[in-house]
């Protein structure tokens, strides 16, 4: 069954930049090692961090995280003037279902493609419907929206690919 509205063709780079359940971040509080390392968002979207406990990151760039967590230390009293590092150390990877020779999860890369997540799976089986593809996507919100794709449609982290049977 078709999905009732197409994958965009082209994808805002930001918007992969945008933060969400299962990306990890590598934060550095220059002079306080005990709180640098690396931390993941859970399933909720929630980075929980020693003094200041659970910050809201998902749909937030790595700016706007720093700018929370530095208001967050000054705010509580535990950090005067922190200089903070934010980079995402691991993006959520995207999964390859249905007729592939290779089902699973696979780790994101810039400008994957349909296509080259169907080749990261192994290429299609006998029985797949090439080129004709599901994409459940997460939307800002923590909606999923389920979209038709073509061969070059452009991936986001945490996509799932749909590769359907063909039907003879």
């Amino acid at each position: 069954m078709a999905a009732d509205i197409d994958a965009p063709e082209h994808i805002d780079p930001n918007q992969s930049a945008l933060l969400a359940s299962g990306d990890k971040i590598k934060l550095t509080i220059y002079g306080e090692e005990d709180i640098s390392g690396e931390y993941m968002l859970d399933q909720r979207g929630i980075l929980t961090l020693p003094m200041i406990g659970e910050l809201p990151a998902r749909g937030l760039t790595q700016a706007q995280l720093k700018d929370l967590m530095r208001e967050s230390f000054m705010k509580g009293g535990y950090l005067s003037r922190p200089l903070i590092s934010v980079d995402v150390s691991a993006l959520r990877a995207i999964y390859v279902l249905g007729e592939v020779k290779s089902a699973g999860g696979y780790p994101f890369e810039p400008s994957l493609t349909t296509l080259k997540a169907v080749a990261l799976a192994g290429g299609y089986t006998p029985r797949a419907s090439e080129g004709d593809f599901l994409i459940d996507r997460l939307q800002e919100g923590g909606q999923i929206v389920r979209m038709n794709g073509g061969d070059i449609t452009p991936l986001l982290p945490g996509d799932t690919i749909i590769i359907r049977e063909r039907i003879f």
